[in-house]
């Protein structure tokens, strides 16, 4: 037994590593969106189109992606997943039509749902209740540095292809992604051990215990406050169009802010927040806080002006927002704790969480794209500025509805008697 540990950990960092890395290929946009519009050829309406295929892919099988993880080896599900994202990524990188992205985007979908109800569930094996926000907070800050590292790779990668005048210098960052997925793939097959998580769900997983999960209104409850949260999340991602068609970065800087404000931020502030949730009254409340710091920064977006002049200001605010944004990341899972969700259906819950939690990749982008076409100059980013306030005041609301339930379930597990005499 001992002689497994040391892969288990192994294992669990070259996972939260893989985690960080596969969602480059599909979120292309996030980095390289000019790049990207422009060696493809698509209008912002038809990246939005892509991003819409994807999304809702993966709203139709997160839920039976969910119970197959629950009934199958994650060194299996892990493994296949990476793999079949390599396989994806590398025809991904010849450039195709945008009938072939469609289709690229729908296989994305499915694989990276497999993935990552099966991430969540080996992140939770990992802590005790009273440890899920250091678990999830260090996977998030590993997830980061990784994405951190390979961001700045794919930028020096395309700076280096454009400089030498490649026809599709973006194809280069693709085939980078394509080896990585392939080589995390083989790796996780060797460091995680056969076999894990499947006991839990063979034991446990039954068609009772699925309708029970369905019942518990804290779960439906995770899933708003992950929808809400990532609804600003997926609308902050265009900061970094902003930031080179108003505010006059190049596409390389701006991608690198992009990079820093995404993954160098989360890289020390989801830990160091997760674990300070561990110790705060709940996690819901932890929640609510950094939603409020994300509505004042983003405030304060909307009031600068649309000035290249302004734009140190303009990326302080970034990477301020950025802190509290992936924060938030590294909190709003470990409520799935303070819900009451059982260990052995958690893939079960991650589905349903994440059919709801997800379901802005449907229809953020479609709205932000159609604005941005829309209206030339600031006005677009305005929009975009308010439906990221307007979520997070949302985002409040479900979370204290959270913490009354949660406060209602430690009174009922006697748990609450020793505050209430403090």
């Amino acid at each position: 037994m001992e002689k497994k540990k040391p892969n288990r950990w192994l294992g669990f960092i070259i996972l939260t590593i893989a985690a960080g890395l596969i969602y480059r290929a599909p979120y292309l946009k996030t980095v390289f969106y000019n790049p990207m519009v422009e060696t493809f050829a698509l209008t912002n309406t038809e990246v939005a189109g892509l991003m819409t295929v994807y999304s809702l892919t993966k709203t139709i099988i997160y839920i039976p992606g969910g119970i197959l993880v629950d009934r199958f080896d994650n060194r299996k599900m892990l493994t296949f997943s990476l793999i079949g994202e390599a396989i994806l990524t590398f025809i991904y990188a010849t450039i195709p039509s945008i009938s072939v992205l469609r289709i690229l985007q729908f296989g994305f979908a499915v694989v990276n749902v497999i993935f990552w109800v099966a991430f969540v569930k080996a992140v939770r094996m990992f802590g005790s209740a009273k440890e899920q926000g250091s678990v999830f907070g260090y996977s998030e800050g590993i997830r980061a540095a990784a994405s951190l590292a390979i961001n700045f790779i794919a930028l020096a990668l395309f700076a280096s292809m454009e400089k030498n005048m490649a026809v599709h210098p973006l194809s280069g960052v693709l085939w980078l992604y394509g080896g990585l997925y392939l080589a995390m793939g083989g790796a996780l097959w060797f460091v995680i051990p056969s076999g894990s998580g499947q006991e839990e769900g063979k034991a446990h997983a039954t068609f009772k215990d699925y309708v029970a999960v369905l019942k518990v209104p804290a779960v439906w409850l995770v899933s708003l406050l992950v929808c809400f949260a990532y609804s600003v999340q997926v609308a902050s991602e265009y900061i970094t169009v902003y930031l080179n068609n108003i505010m006059g970065m190049t596409a390389v800087v701006a991608g690198v802010v992009a990079t820093v404000r995404s993954y160098g931020i989360g890289l020390f502030a989801a830990p160091i927040v997760g674990k300070i949730t561990d110790h705060a009254s709940s996690y819901s409340k932890s929640c609510i806080v950094l939603f409020l710091f994300e509505i004042m920064l983003t405030a304060v977006l909307l009031i600068l002006p649309g000035d290249p002049n302004y734009v140190i200001a303009c990326v302080v605010v970034v990477l301020a927002f950025a802190a509290a944004m992936y924060s938030l990341r590294g909190v709003y899972y470990a409520t799935m704790g303070e819900a009451g969700v059982p260990l052995a259906m958690t893939g079960t819950a991650t589905g349903i969480i994440s059919v709801i939690g997800y379901l802005p990749d449907t229809f953020m982008n479609l709205l932000i794209g159609d604005k941005l076409d829309k209206y030339s100059g600031t006005t677009g980013y305005k929009y975009i500025f308010v439906y990221m306030i307007v979520f997070a005041v949302l985002g409040i609301v479900v979370a204290l509805v959270i913490n009354r339930i949660g406060k209602k379930n430690s009174a009922k597990a006697g748990t609450a008697a020793a505050p209430q005499k403090a």
